[in-house]
């Protein structure tokens, strides 16, 4: 699979402020890209410098094979939608998502009816399509933000660049638009570069992620790589809803196991983990992260489980997700809703660790062990 986009070694001040740290990212074709981090990660500014819209302070930026650093953003052949929206206040649904289509780079590109038809197959996707005579100031957030992502899709350029692009569709619309856009993009055969801080839109869309923050790659992978394989514990409390959590414990070894202990709880790492252990030299504190997933739950008191008092709950269709303590040591379990169970703030919960996936990390650098 050829590279689409290259950013090799980019940089970025905004003054003396470096907000990009000499990145290098590479997608692919035939892949939806995710840059995928919270606020503040630079993905927006990402998408604006393979744009030209934002002028980088040095690296190089590739679109295909040629280098676009000198390039204007109207010879670059990319599509970008923004965040906010950008519509013409005094043009209708229709005037903007025609708009680019007449534009003197490529208005002679495709007839009077054959712009007509690409704008009303996209006003019908995205659900529009009965809106197209009406103004920006009569449209609520949602819709003006399904205008912005038309008029950009109405384009078939090198690659399409949305920023954030459902953030602000309601939920059942949302995820209709997560399969709609996969969909589209599989049947165009054009990368998407899309932005979110919201981890289920890249897990749900995305063929590769790069996971942002302050400026720098943390990681890169499919969804599987990131959530199983994490790189590090900003990447772990990343991916994954409800999120990991993850404690300092203190490691030892005692009659050929291994056991993580913090305060009076005690857990047995799983089989085989004494030779991982022996051959990394573990050190004798560690991050341990559980996955909300990873714990079973009862009731009752049982054997091989730990009492732990319900600090939190809510009721996630058929899951509880809560929260329980014992002493310091907060741990977020997901457990299946068990018909007329009602739960109390304060109950003893009974907690077994299910070794099958566990995480470590070096507490003073984060990085996984």
């Amino acid at each position: 699979m050829g590279s689409v986009i290259r950013l090799e070694n980019v940089v970025k001040k905004f003054g003396k402020k470096e907000v990009i740290h000499g990145i290098d990212l590479n997608t692919r074709e035939g892949e939806l890209s995710f840059l995928l981090g919270p606020s503040g990660a630079g993905k927006t500014t990402i998408l604006n410098l393979i744009a030209g819209v934002v002028p980088m302070t040095s690296g190089n930026i590739y679109i295909g094979d040629k280098n676009v650093n000198n390039l204007k953003p109207k010879d670059r052949n990319v599509a970008i939608a923004f965040e906010s929206y950008a519509l013409y206040p005094n043009r209708t649904v229709y005037g903007n998502m025609r708009f680019p289509l007449d534009a003197p780079v490529r208005n002679h590109e495709l007839t009077d009816k054959q712009k007509d038809e690409r704008v009303r197959q996209y006003a019908r996707l995205l659900q529009i399509d009965d809106l197209l005579d009406r103004f920006p100031k009569e449209l609520s957030g949602g819709q003006r933000q399904r205008v912005a992502l038309g008029r950009t899709l109405v384009r078939t350029p090198s690659v399409y660049l949305l920023d954030e692009p459902i953030a602000h569709l309601d939920a059942k619309l949302r995820h209709q638009m997560r399969a709609e856009l996969k969909q589209l993009q599989v049947k165009l055969n054009i990368p998407f570069i899309c932005t979110s801080p919201d981890q289920s839109e890249a897990v749900a869309m995305a063929d590769r992620i790069f996971l942002l923050n302050s400026g720098k790659v943390e990681q890169e992978g499919s969804s599987h790589d990131l959530y199983f394989s994490p790189i590090n514990e900003f990447v772990a409390l990343m991916l994954g809803e409800p999120k990991m959590t993850i404690n300092l414990f203190n490691y030892s070894r005692d009659g050929g196991k291994s056991y993580f202990t913090k305060e009076d709880l005690k857990l047995e790492a799983p089989e085989g983990f004494e030779k991982y252990a022996h051959d990394k030299s573990m050190p004798a504190a560690v991050d341990l992260g559980i996955r909300p997933t990873d714990m079973k739950m009862s009731l009752a008191k049982a054997e091989g489980y730990e009492a732990f008092d319900l600090d939190f709950y809510q009721i996630n269709g058929e899951k509880f997700i809560m929260t329980c303590m014992k002493g310091k040591t907060k741990i977020v379990v997901e457990a299946k809703r068990e018909l007329g169970v009602t739960l109390k703030l304060g109950q003893k919960i009974y907690l077994k660790w299910d070794t099958g996936n566990f995480y470590l990390f070096d507490p003073a650098t984060k990085l996984s062990l």
